[in-house]
């Protein structure tokens, strides 16, 4: 790839993400609020509990890339006396179900992720839109946490991967959080 290819990647990526952002916000506006609730005031506990279970996350995916890729799973068998053939993973119904699983795993991971970013983006515009009504607190947020993680080195090696835990965090918080039931007062 050319410069000119990359910065026009890097464009095109940016800009459906904020696009994302912008929609999450508007398709799950209770939830966000919700999330954002959960986020504002706690963001390391947020940030604790992304590293947590993304990290265990990430070591399930891991294991299941592992397991799809062992040796049992590639043996040979003869096929018309002296030809032998590969059979495929895919061909087998164990690594079926484990790419099945580590294809799931990974589409929830990136959902959970997204809306929790998606809360993070709500809670940087609203912060945003105190300093200047003017703008749509949404995209201005979305727009801050995209350009910010796109920084070169600081943004992509500190600034993402933390923004990305804190959002996992504060929507597994969502997500676990104890129903409160109503106290009854004698």
């Amino acid at each position: 790839m050319n410069d000119l290819n990359s910065i026009l990647f890097l464009i095109f990526c940016g800009a459906t993400t904020i696009g994302l952002l912008l929609v999450l916000n508007l398709l799950l506006p209770v939830k966000i609020e919700r999330i954002r609730e959960k986020l504002e005031g706690h963001y390391a506990r947020s940030f604790v509990i992304g590293l947590i279970v993304l990290g265990l996350s990430l070591a399930i995916l891991l294991m299941f890339a592992y397991i799809i890729n062992l040796p049992v799973f590639k043996t040979k068998m003869t096929v018309a006396g002296e030809n032998w053939q590969y059979v495929n993973a895919g061909q087998m119904p164990m690594p079926g179900i484990f790419s099945f699983l580590l294809i799931l795993l990974a589409l929830g991971l990136f959902c959970i992720s997204a809306i929790g970013l998606a809360a993070l983006a709500n809670s940087l515009g609203q912060r945003i839109g105190k300093a200047n009504p003017s703008i749509n607190p949404n995209f201005a947020g979305a727009t801050l946490l995209v350009l910010s993680g796109l920084a070169p080195f600081l943004g992509w090696f500190i600034f993402a991967p933390v923004a990305v835990c804190v959002g996992f965090g504060s929507s597994i918080q969502f997500l676990f959080q104890r129903k409160m039931t109503p106290k009854i007062l004698n």
